[in-house]
């Protein structure tokens, strides 16, 4: 099934990869569009007319987990596989995830690589970047598996389903394979079963979806979701921590008189500044291994983001403590 929402520039060929998979099995594809402004809807209508295995169901907005509810409560398959609309399979997909799920009874749910398209906007390139990153030290034995691209048995849904209506495009996937996980069923992560994932191509809509995922990861039962993430909670700290000092302690700095005020006003740049510095090593890897001139953003890019991450995950903390989502 494919959820889909504003997804007009990415949607065509995200259907014309799902229909060019080479497999010899009967298949169904269920597009679920959640109320898009665009003419998401239209195209998948337009696909629909000229595919008797394609079904469109259209819904009122509200997030991709009530999109794929939708989707499941549809379906049925054996396997329920899951694109969404900004992601384009490669023509073997399918059959390598429906490989590992049929040779092996305990696993029950297959996701494969994201591949950043060369051709897409600077922000979407060093968003597709860092998490190429995180899946070259991804284990087979996976913790998480995206739901750009995954397939589960259908049992998964029964066991642990439905998805959280309530997380709002962000962390629905990671609390539902935390359920899974808790109920002793296996995740794996496929490298040979590749997509192409298209990111956010705005900085404004990157930073939403960042805040986003800091906000609902509080309800996630395991932070570190790839082997890259056991260090990410000490890089927003620090860069919370420069923010902070920037806006406070710089100001208040300037009104201290003498070696004090001096100290004052130099916590916050020098934190800062640190920040920076623990991002620079990526960049210059990233410059050298591809090519591309955008790397030179990636640490600004990345401090910000780790700003806005730690005000996410704070504002996540104190709804979950008030009972709220």
């Amino acid at each position: 099934m494919t959820p889909v929402y504003a997804a007009e520039e990415t949607l065509p060929a995200t259907l014309r990869c799902i229909a060019g998979q080479r497999t010899e099995r009967s298949w169904e594809l269920i597009i679920v569009d959640d109320g898009s402004p665009d003419r998401s809807a239209e195209i998948a209508e337009d696909f629909a007319r000229h595919d008797p295995r394609v079904t469109v169901l259209r819904k009122e907005n509200g997030g991709e987990a009530s999109a794929l509810n939708v989707g499941f409560r549809a379906a049925r398959g054996r396997f329920i596989a899951i694109v969404e609309g900004d992601v384009e399979p490669e023509p073997d997909w399918l059959e390598r995830c429906l490989a590992s799920l049929e040779a092996e009874p305990a696993v029950w749910a297959v996701g494969g690589y994201l591949e950043t398209p060369p051709d897409d906007p600077w922000i979407a390139r060093l968003a597709g970047y860092e998490i190429e990153r995180k899946f070259r030290t991804k284990p087979r034995e996976a913790k998480h598996l995206t739901s750009a691209n995954v397939v589960y048995r259908r049992e998964a849904f029964e066991l642990a389903g439905p998805f959280d209506e309530r997380l709002i495009n962000a962390s629905l996937d990671s609390v539902f394979n935390g359920r899974l996980s808790q109920a002793g069923k296996r995740l794996v992560y496929e490298a040979r079963a590749r997509v192409r994932h298209h990111y956010k191509t705005t900085l404004r809509g990157y930073m939403r979806r960042q805040y986003a995922y800091a906000r609902y990861r509080v309800h996630n039962e395991v932070l570190d979701l790839y082997p890259a993430d056991r260090f990410l909670a000490l890089h927003v700290a620090l860069a919370a921590a420069a923010a902070g000092g920037c806006a406070v302690l710089t100001p208040l700095g300037l009104l201290v008189p003498g070696p004090l005020g001096w100290t004052l006003v130099a916590i916050g740049p020098g934190l800062l500044g640190a920040a920076l510095a623990l991002q620079i090593p990526h960049a210059l890897r990233l410059l050298r291994e591809r090519r591309d001139p955008a790397a030179l953003l990636y640490p600004p890019l990345i401090v910000t983001r780790n700003v806005i991450g730690a005000a996410g995950y704070a504002v996540g903390l104190a709804m979950k403590t008030l009972g709220r989502v």
